[in-house]
């Protein structure tokens, strides 16, 4: 499905959009594209343009630069402020967004995408990376800086640009200290997203720091402070060496100091990201961090942890302990949901919004709190007699002791006096909890498939028998057809937990 791109014209600029979500604004851009950008260049500018002949990168030679995405222009205008740049390959899927850079943004690129260093390839990010490692003779042929300036992912495909082998590729065209500057999301908006970013650099055997920054115009999108993440290959990133850059004239936001500042984090996000789990194409975790933003209850505090002065072998340590616990499933998918909800069961106070994820952008996590809470209610609208009653007329091919189990509960129901008989249609399934009957497990298990699909079928009447919107499935995969079967989900995993949880209360 083709990308929706919009231009608002405001009096104090342009918004550009894809697909609904702001990518910037021309007042304040400058923010965004400084912090992603000149920090890797300048570092690699230094470190490169200082070796020696036989470590392959004459003083002459100048610096070669990737930018991934991109095709405003905006990154490349900054990586050309620095004469140390030879050349840019600039990579962008979409020929849309690459034409608007080299016409509607020009004035604001400065005609970056004209300029005779920058080679432009429209290709898909990952197709173009694993076509170059083909092509890589020597380390003459590789990057110093990869510029990954991707959208925001709300797609399975989207995040491929953020697993770890897309790092690992990363690495491949990269030279030897080579740089990698990364568009991450809000570490406090996203914060489960974003260091699932840090962690799986990290894991791809890059040295990352994360960054932040305030963004005004991202801000007045709720969409929080911004995060970016940069990462070396083989030498750690150190304040001393940032200290040092030679920062090129002109900025408009970035200095020594303020860059320094970014690194500093609030100690209670910083803590949450030995919490979550690496992305990878085997075991996607990203888009699910990213649909599930309450996941992310964070206390404020008003310790920081500034991540320069952190020791890197410590944090590889910590880090790595938490790879050993990576789910190795997708937690968008029916298995991983199930392995979530029979997670749960065994505690005393479920944490049930983990039981539904959203699994699409559509969804918020308002819309999935706001169905949880309206189960209850929900039930009370059930007529157990008279739903008994249908199953026993229908039922003819129940085993006969799950017949009499349900006349039994009938019969029970029923009776009593006159005035519980008037309020028969009102009977709540939470009222049962009080009466002691003995069921058999054949009619447990019936009982809670029809109670679980009276309660799917409430909840998501447009997707319980398997009729609601693919998704993604447009994408050519099966992913999207999994989400069609929201409710059969729920049903299905609803009835193996009601069904463990039987066993267990037989078994005292």
């Amino acid at each position: 499905m083709p990308a929706s791109l919009f231009i608002e014209h405001c009096s104090n600029g342009l918004a550009f959009y894809i697909n609904g979500e702001l990518q910037f604004h021309t007042e304040d851009e400058q923010i965004y594209h400084e912090y992603l950008v000149v920090p890797a260049i300048a570092l690699a500018a230094k470190r490169f343009l200082d070796l020696p002949i036989s470590q392959g990168n004459s003083p002459n030679e100048g610096l070669r630069v990737l930018i991934c995405g991109g095709g405003d222009g905006l990154a490349a205008r900054d990586v050309l402020r620095f004469p140390e740049v030879s050349s840019i390959d600039l990579v962008d899927f979409n020929p849309e967004v690459v034409e608007l850079g080299k016409t509607v943004f020009a004035p604001f690129n400065h005609d970056s995408l004209s300029d005779r260093k920058v080679n432009i390839h429209i290709q898909d990010a990952f197709l173009f990376l694993s076509d170059r490692i083909q092509n890589i003779a020597n380390s003459g042929d590789r990057y110093h800086v990869v510029i990954c300036d991707f959208t925001y992912p709300t797609s399975p495909e989207e995040t491929r640009v953020h697993s770890q082998e897309w790092f690992q590729l990363v690495r491949q065209v990269l030279h030897p200290q080579g740089l990698i500057a990364e568009n991450a999301v809000s570490p406090d908006r996203n914060t489960s997203g974003f260091w699932c970013m840090y962690q799986t650099i990290w894991s791809a055997g890059a040295i990352a720091k994360p960054m932040q920054v305030c963004i005004p115009s991202f801000h007045q999108h709720g969409y929080g402070n911004w995060g970016f993440l940069l990462a070396a290959t083989d030498q750690a990133i150190t304040k001393a060496e940032l200290t040092n850059i030679h920062l090129p004239d002109g900025l408009r936001s970035l200095n020594l100091d303020s860059l320094l500042a970014a690194f500093s984090f609030a100690d209670a996000i910083a803590e949450h990201r030995f919490a979550v789990n690496i992305h990878s194409l085997k075991a996607p975790q990203l888009l699910y961090y990213l649909l599930n933003p309450h996941l992310n209850t964070i206390e404020s505090t008003d310790r920081n942890i500034d991540f320069l002065d952190l020791d890197d072998s410590q944090e590889i340590n910590r880090l790595s302990q938490s790879w050993l616990r990576s789910l190795a499933i997708d937690p968008l998918r029916l298995e991983s949901v199930a392995k979530l909800w029979l997670e749960q069961m065994q505690k005393s106070h479920p944490d049930f919004q983990k039981l539904l994820p959203v699994q699409n952008p559509y969804h918020t996590p308002r819309m999935t709190a706001s169905w949880l809470g309206s189960v209850p209610q929900l039930l009370e609208q059930i007529n157990l007699p008279r739903l008994l009653d249908r199953i026993i007329a229908r039922g003819k091919d129940l085993p006969p002791q799950a017949i009499a189990d349900l006349k039994q509960l009938l019969t029970k129901l029923q009776s009593g006096n006159q005035e519980e008989r008037e309020e028969s249609n009102d009977v709540a399934l939470n009222r049962i909890g009080s009466e002691t009957f003995q069921f058999s497990t054949s009619t447990k298990l019936l009982i809670s498939l029809t109670v679980t699909m009276l309660v799917a079928n409430l909840i998501a009447p447009d997707s319980v028998f398997a009729k609601g919107s693919t998704g993604f499935a447009s994408s050519g995969d099966d992913t999207g057809l999994s989400w069609g079967f929201t409710g059969m989900i729920m049903t299905t995993i609803g009835l193996t937990w009601l069904s463990n949880l039987y066993r267990d209360s037989d078994s005292k």
